[in-house]
C-alpha cells in the first residue's frame, strides 16, 4: 500500500496542529521532532521491501549484549564531549563516521591530543558529511538462523541522503549483510528485549501510514525474529522511546518521570506493569525522576548517562547505579543535550559478530516440595567455537560465598543443572558463567556476581490480589458480554473464575483465560439467556499455585439488564432481511415498517460492542433500506439490530473475507 499526497500532507497538518503548543515556546528539545517532521514531508511513498528476509529464525539483539565496538559521527564538537569518546575507547573500538580523509586526520589529531585511545579507533569514510544521530540511521543488530550476524537497515530519511547509505557502507566495509525492510523508522524507536520483544511508539504507524499494523507485525517478525511487538502510545516530544523508557533487562523497564510531570507516560508506566515480559512475570517498571535521563547508553559494563545541568542530574546517577548494580555509572554533560535529544541519539553500540550469548528464564520465588531447583540455558558460541569445560552455575545464600555446580548438555545449546534444595525462608543469589575457546567469558545475567539473579524459597502465605468492576448496567443488545478482571499473585495465578447467577439461579462458573500480551488480565465470554429487567450478580475467584492454594474472591458485583424486550409481533416492524449474506465487505439490510416510527439500526460485534450506526430517527411506514460497509473490520459473526419504539430485532450476519 503506498501513502498519497493527500493523506501524507493530511498527516502533516495534524501533527503541526498537535505539537504547535509544544513548539510555540521554542526549546531545543523540540528541534528534532521539527526535523522528523520535515522529514516525513519529504518522504517518498512506501514501496515494500527490497530485500528477502535473512535465513530465520532470526534474533533481535538488546543493545546491554556484548559489545566490540561504538559508533559516532565525526566533527563531534556539536555532538558529544570528547571525554566520552575517551571513555568508550577505553574498553571498545570508537568508529568514527567522517566525510573523507581530511577529516579523518582531523580527527586522529584532536584525539591524540585528548588522550583518546587511538589503537582503539578507526573509521568509516562516507564520502560526504552525515548526520550525528547514529542511533537513528545506524545498524540494528541480528543473528540469522544460521548463526551469522546481519545488519538491519530501514528507511530513515529522504532518498539521496547519505546518512541512509552508513549501514550499507559498513556492512561492505565489515562483511556483514545487509537486510533493506522498507519500513520508515529511526533506532531511538526501538528498543529490544533480545527474546523476542520489540517495543517503540505510536510514531512508527505515523511514519508508514500506508502500512497496516499487522504488516508491521509482520515485517518486524520476518527480519528481527520479533514475536511480540508493542507500540504505546506517549506524549510528543516523546516520539522515540528511548527519550522517555528503557529496556534494563528482559523483565525490567526504567519510565522517566518527566519535568513538571505527564499524565501520557505515567499511564505508560502503569501499561507496561500489566504486561508480560519475557521472563515470564510482569514487568518491574522503575521510575527515574527527570527528563531525558533514559537516552543512556549501554557498553558492555557502563551505563553512560547524559547530565543536562539540572538539579535532577545527581539524583539520576544514583538511580541507574541503584537499577544497574556492579555497572560503571558515568555522567556527561554536553550544551547541546536536550531532553528529545542527547547522548543515546548520538552514539551506537557495535555488538560482538562473534558473542558467546547466553539466555536463560531466571528462577522466580517458589516453595520447597523436596526437589533441587532445575535450571537451565541455552548457550551459543556464535564464534563457533566449542566451549572450554561446562557452563556452571555460581550460587550462594544470602551472606554466603558462591559455589559451582556444573551443568550438562542436553542437546541443540541447551544445557541445565540445579541448585542444591536449601531451609525454608532462604534467599538465593546465581549467575551462570560460560567460557569458550575464543576466549570470550560471558554470564547472565551479564554482570554476574554484581547484579546476580535472586529468589527467595519459603511457603507462599500471600493471597492474590483481585480487581473486578464491571458496569452496573448492560443493554440486553451487549449479552452475552466479555468479562475482565485483574488477578496478581506474588507467585503466580493457577486459576481464575468466573461465579454468576441470573435472577438468583446459578449459571456455574466460567474459566477466564490470561489475555496476552497482559500478565495480569484474565476474560471470558459469559453465558445464558437474559431479558430486560434481570439482575445479575458476578464475583471472581483467583486460586495461586502454592501448596495452599491461597484464594481470593472479589466482592459480589450487580448487573441489571436494561432495554426493550425483543418478540416478533406485528406491529411497526414487520420484515427485515439482510443480502448477502455472508457477505464482503458490504451487505444491504432491508426492512419494513407497517407504521410511521423513530427507528434505530445498529451493527455490533459478537462481544455486544456497538461498531456502527446505520440509521437513527423517525422513517416512514414502508419500505427501506441501509447498506453496512465492513471493510474495516475482521471476519466473523456480527449481530444486526433494528429497534422502534415498541419493539427489538436481532439477526445475525457474518462477513467473510
Amino acid at each position: 500500500m503506498q501513502l498519497n499526497n493527500c493523506v501524507k500532507s493530511a498527516v502533516i497538518f495534524l501533527l503541526l496542529v498537535f505539537i504547535a503548543p509544544n513548539l510555540a515556546s521554542a526549546s531545543d528539545e523540540n528541534k528534532k521532532i521539527e526535523y522528523y517532521i520535515q522529514m516525513l514531508k519529504d518522504a517518498e511513498p512506501y514501496t515494500g521491501p527490497t530485500d528477502d528476509p535473512p535465513p530465520g529464525p532470526a534474533i533481535a539483539v538488546a543493545e546491554w549484549e556484548p559489545a566490540t565496538g561504538v559508533l559516532i559521527t565525526y566533527p563531534i564538537q556539536w555532538i558529544i564531549p570528547i571525554e566520552l569518546v575517551v571513555e568508550m575507547a577505553e574498553d571498545v573500538e570508537v568508529r568514527s563516521v567522517v566525510a573523507d580523509e581530511s577529516v579523518m586526520i582531523q580527527a586522529l589529531i584532536e584525539y591524540v591530543a585528548a588522550g583518546v585511545d587511538t589503537s582503539n579507533c578507526t573509521f568509516l569514510i562516507a564520502g560526504n558529511a552525515t548526520g550525528p544521530y547514529t542511533r537513528d540511521h545506524g545498524p540494528w543488530y541480528i543473528f540469522d538462523g544460521n548463526g551469522e550476524q546481519g545488519i538491519i537497515d530501514n528507511v530513515y530519511t529522504p532518498s539521496g541522503n547519505p546518512d541512509d547509505m552508513v549501514n550499507h557502507q559498513l556492512g561492505d566495509t565489515l562483511g556483514i549483510p545487509v537486510y533493506e525492510t522498507g519500513m520508515r523508522t529511526e533506532g531511538g524507536n526501538y528498543m529490544s528485549d533480545g527474546m523476542g520483544i520489540v517495543m517503540n511508539t505510536q510514531w512508527l504507524h505515523i511514519e508508514n501510514r500506508g502500512y497496516s499494523p499487522t504488516a508491521l507485525d509482520r515485517q518486524h517478525a520476518q527480519y528481527m525474529g520479533v514475536t511480540n511487538h508493542q507500540t504505546v502510545q506517549v506524549s510528543l516530544p516523546h516520539l522515540h522511546i528511548d527519550t522517555c523508557s528503557k529496556f534494563l533487562d528482559p523483565g525490567r523497564i526504567l519510565v522517566i518521570i518527566p519535568n513538571g510531570g505527564d499524565p501520557m507516560i505515567d499511564a505508560l508506566a502503569s501499561h507496561l506493569e500489566t504486561l508480560m515480559s519475557s521472563y515470564g512475570r510482569p514487568y518491574e517498571v522503575i521510575r527515574l525522576q527527570g527528563s531525558g535521563y533514559s537516552n543512556t547508553l549501554f557498553l558492555n559494563n557502563k551505563v553512560l548517562v547524559p547530565q543536562f545541568g539540572d538539579p535532577t542530574d545527581s539524583l539520576a546517577l544514583v538511580t541507574w547505579q541503584e537499577a544497574m548494580p556492579g555497572y560503571e555509572v558515568h555522567g556527561y554533560y554536553w550544551p547541546t543535550f536536550n531532553y528529545g535529544d542527547a547522548l543515546h541519539c548520538r552514539t551506537h553500540e557495535m555488538h560482538d559478530r562473534y558473542m558467546l550469548r547466553i539466555v536463560h528464564l531466571p528462577i522466580h520465588d517458589r516453595e520447597n516440595d523436596g526437589s533441587d531447583y532445575y535450571l537451565e540455558a541455552e548457550i551459543h558460541p556464535y564464534s563457533n567455537e566449542a566451549l572450554i569445560g561446562p557452563p556452571v552455575i555460581m550460587w550462594k545464600v544470602d551472606g554466603g560465598v558462591y559455589s559451582p555446580t556444573a551443568m550438562s548438555f542436553a542437546g541443540y545449546d541447551l544445557y541445565h543443572g540445579e541448585i542444591p534444595q536449601q531451609p525454608d525462608d532462604t534467599d538465593i543469589y546465581y549467575y551462570i558463567e560460560a567460557e569458550d575457546v575464543s576466549g570470550r567469558v560471558e554470564t547472565h545475567p551479564p554482570i554476574g556476581p554484581g547484579n546476580p539473579h535472586h529468589f527467595h524459597v519459603g511457603p507462599d502465605l500471600e493471597t492474590p490480589e483481585v480487581v473486578f468492576n464491571p458496569p452496573a448496567t448492560l443493554d440486553i443488545t451487549e449479552w452475552p458480554c466479555d468479562i475482565m478482571a485483574y488477578a496478581l499473585d506474588n507467585r503466580w495465578i493457577e486459576t481464575v473464575t468466573l461465579e454468576y447467577s441470573i435472577n438468583g439461579v446459578s449459571h456455574g462458573d466460567i474459566d477466564l483465560e490470561l489475555t496476552e500480551p497482559f500478565a495480569v488480565y484474565y476474560s471470558g465470554m459469559t453465558a445464558g439467556t437474559v431479558q430486560a429487567g434481570d439482575v445479575i450478580e458476578m464475583r471472581i475467584k483467583a486460586v495461586d499455585t502454592s501448596v495452599n492454594q491461597n484464594t481470593t474472591y472479589s466482592d459480589y458485583q450487580t448487573i441489571t439488564i436494561e432495554g426493550v424486550e425483543s418478540f416478533t409481533g406485528g406491529l411497526n416492524l414487520v420484515s427485515t432481511s439482510i443480502t448477502p449474506n455472508p457477505f464482503n465487505p458490504t451487505t444491504t439490510i432491508s426492512y419494513q415498517l407497517s407504521a410511521f416510527s423513530q427507528v434505530s439500526l445498529s451493527v455490533y460485534n459478537i462481544s455486544g460492542r456497538k461498531v456502527a450506526e446505520l440509521v437513527d430517527g423517525w422513517r416512514d411506514a414502508g419500505s427501506h433500506e441501509a447498506i453496512f460497509d465492513g471493510s474495516g473490520l475482521a471476519s466473523g459473526v456480527y449481530l444486526i439490530q433494528l429497534q422502534t419504539d415498541k419493539q427489538v430485532a436481532t439477526s445475525k450476519m457474518v462477513l467473510m473475507k
